[in-house]
């Protein structure tokens, strides 16, 4: 019995740890093609808690917002809610060194208080270094925090819709 048994036991024992690492390092490759990790996100108010991850000194960033409705239809935030005008930034001028935490906020992006609807997204789309260089966001790096009115699935992935011509 014994002879049939550990087989099995070797391969799990030595195959287990490969397909973790490799997990771990899709996981890790994807993180690292955004300059900033978003440590937290107030719904209610409209701010963030960032650090810098980049390496560089950051100097400009620019999020955009999109909310949903109970059934997680997601739509992007327009200026004044109105889809004919540009979808609504949510900029910030000011310095964050490499390696540095800062929490952003603005006072007059508490209107869209996230708390009443079905969830919302906070999407980084833009990084200025002080180098003269950029990032953008390809749309499918990843840099966003979610937040939701409920228990959301962890089988289904959030589907925003593509900015597309209306981010500028």
């Amino acid at each position: 019995m014994l002879g049939k048994w550990f087989p099995c036991f070797f391969v799990a024992a030595f195959m287990f740890p490969v397909f973790s690492q490799s997990q771990t390092s899709r996981s890790s490759a994807a993180a690292s093609g955004c300059p900033v990790e978003i440590m937290s996100f107030d719904a209610a108010g409209v701010s963030a808690h960032i650090r810098n991850t980049s390496g560089k000194t950051i100097v400009g960033l620019v999020f955009n917002a999109a909310i949903a409705d109970a059934t997680e239809h997601w739509k992007w935030v327009h200026w004044d809610f109105d889809e004919s005008r540009p979808l609504r930034d949510f900029g910030w001028n000011k310095e964050i060194k490499t390696g540095a935490t800062k929490r952003l906020g603005w006072e007059w992006g508490s209107y869209l208080d996230f708390e009443h609807i079905g969830g919302g997204a906070f999407v980084l789309t833009s990084v200025l270094f002080d180098d003269g260089s950029r990032w953008e966001d390809s749309e499918r790096s990843g840099c966003k925090s979610l937040w939701y009115k409920h228990k959301k699935s962890t089988f289904r992935p959030v589907e925003l819709p593509p900015r597309g011509l209306a981010l500028r």
